[in-house]
């Protein structure tokens, strides 16, 4: 049986090889033990799901995801996270989007939520706001960034 995780990090994988458009060297970016960061090149991406169908889709971040984050930083530039938001897409965001709309709670996890109306970009936001802007499905916006390196 392919499990759920595998599912799911396969949509963001098969997406960062077919925009991409060339060959392409992809890795397992294991900095604390954990099987959900990848790089290529100096950049790398941690990938979270939420199976839940439709919006809104929220994302919990435990002190773990957080510290993998923070040894990630240290290490690749740039670092995004990928979040996969059901059956309905692939939504990036930089480092710095994330951490400007999150703060940890009391136990050091932190959330964010994503939402998506019909038709729209997805609305990202978590304890301490919103995104100022919408963000388009994809992995295009990390590989830009990516080749601006």
């Amino acid at each position: 049986m392919i499990a759920e995780l595998d599912r799911y990090h396969g949509v963001v994988l098969r997406q960062i090889l077919l925009a991409h458009g060339g060959p392409v060297m992809v890795g397992v970016a294991d900095l604390s033990g954990r099987k959900d960061a990848f790089r290529i090149g100096n950049g790398a991406f941690q990938i979270k799901h939420c199976s839940k169908r439709l919006s809104p889709w929220q994302f919990t971040y435990l002190p773990e995801n957080l510290i993998e984050l923070t040894e990630l930083r240290r290490t690749f530039d740039p670092v995004w996270v990928f979040l996969v938001c059901g059956i309905d897409g692939v939504v990036g965001l930089s480092l710095n989007e994330l951490t400007s709309i999150m703060q940890p709670g009391a136990g050091g996890a932190a959330w964010i939520r994503v939402n998506r109306s019909r038709g729209s970009m997805y609305r990202v936001a978590g304890a301490v706001g919103e995104l100022p802007r919408a963000k388009a499905r994809g992995v295009q916006a990390f590989l830009s960034e990516l080749a601006g390196k």
